[in-house]
């Protein structure tokens, strides 16, 4: 197996609890979370052997934390890094002063996803957000200032009575961010979550279908390239760490919550914030079989535009994936879903909408 060159840092800290949020996350105070960076850098230290390529520090809000622990956990993780890196910071916008952009550039951070979702103050309000469009603007030029230009701003549409009116004004005041990248998702409500306990709703499929259109149509006419079913860039902008996950490669998950992939074993530890302050990270491991490698490495390549490289498969599975799935993979060839040659295998435009149909199929 493949060692891990990636590392993913879980901050759970927010100073506020969006309606539609189901990570680990809790409300921030000082010495919780002074606390938690002391813990969180032991458990990096105790699992990560070696350099890594790209690290992402998300949450939660990493930007919550106090100039100094931030400061703090990020000279740390630094040490960790290879050339060549990508090292990611997720910020809310009204977190993020002068200070902490210069704290993140100080530090090597060069990559940063800012959470704007909406520029309607109306529907930011139906979110819990707190912060506005302006302070989006104001976070995008501070970084800038910082040096740090390699900025993902994240967009949400199919928001409960959210209109193709107010996707097109969300697209126009992104565009005039001048950012590489973009990721648009779609409202999800997981049981938990504020939404979900008040029965609120996301728009039907069909209108969340004609928002993402629209989406998807406004970003490529700007040069943004869809390079994954949620992320659009322009060309060398996509997002190293991120395509770790999507190609199914290893990595390491520290922090509350967080997820790792290492050998045949993925893990997720504690979502306890009290038990993982005492150093008991661990939370539940699965050895995989075949079969569930199989099954993950199709899960997550078949939302990548490229697909994958069918030669990758046989090297890792010791079967070609045109003799394991033959008759399915007639039948969605049949229904313009799939397309597979000799070099590629990745689901078409329709595919892409359609994926989990896809997937249910394959397996």
């Amino acid at each position: 197996m493949k060692r891990a060159n990636s590392l993913y840092v879980h901050i759970p800290f927010c100073r506020g609890i969006c309606a539609y949020c189901d990570f680990p996350k809790v409300i921030y105070k000082d010495e919780w979370a002074s606390a938690y960076v002391g813990v969180l850098l032991s458990e990096v230290a105790r699992r990560v052997t070696g350099k890594v390529k790209t690290i992402y520090v998300g949450g939660g809000t990493p930007t919550s934390l106090r100039p100094k622990d931030l400061s703090r956990l990020l000279s740390s993780l630094s040490d960790y890094l290879d050339e060549d890196y990508e090292f990611s910071v997720e910020a809310n916008p009204e977190t993020l002063d002068g200070e902490k952009a210069a704290i993140l550039a100080e530090n090597g951070v060069n990559r940063v996803s800012v959470g704007m979702q909406t520029s309607s103050t109306r529907l930011l309000k139906l979110l819990g957000r707190s912060h506005s469009y302006e302070d989006v603007r104001q976070a995008v030029t501070l970084l800038k200032e910082a040096g740090i230009t390699n900025l993902n701003v994240d967009l949400m549409y199919g928001l409960p009575t959210q209109t193709e009116e107010e996707v097109k004004a969300d697209l126009e005041a992104f565009l005039s961010l001048d950012v590489p990248h973009v990721s648009a998702y779609s409202l999800i409500l997981e049981e938990g979550t504020a939404f979900h306990a008040k029965g609120i709703k996301p728009l039907d499929d069909d209108a969340q279908q004609a928002q993402f259109e629209l989406v998807k149509a406004f970003l490529e006419e700007h040069g943004y390239h869809r390079y994954e079913i949620s992320n659009f860039s322009r060309l060398g902008f996509e997002c190293v760490h991120n395509k770790t996950y999507w190609k199914d490669e290893p990595y390491y998950g520290c922090g509350l919550g967080a997820a790792g992939y290492v050998g045949d074993t993925r893990y997720v530890n504690t979502k306890n914030l009290g038990k993982y302050l005492r150093g008991e990270y661990e939370g539940e491991e699965e050895r995989l079989d075949d079969a569930s490698m199989i099954e993950d490495f199709l899960l997550t390549n078949l939302r990548l535009v490229e697909g994958f490289d069918p030669h990758e498969f046989q090297r890792r599975f010791g079967v070609r994936f045109q003799d394991r799935f033959k008759e399915k993979i007639q039948g969605l060839e049949g229904r313009g879903l799939l397309v597979v040659t000799p070099d590629r295998v990745y689901a078409s435009d329709r595919g892409l909408d359609l994926l989990d149909t896809v997937l249910v199929t394959l397996f």
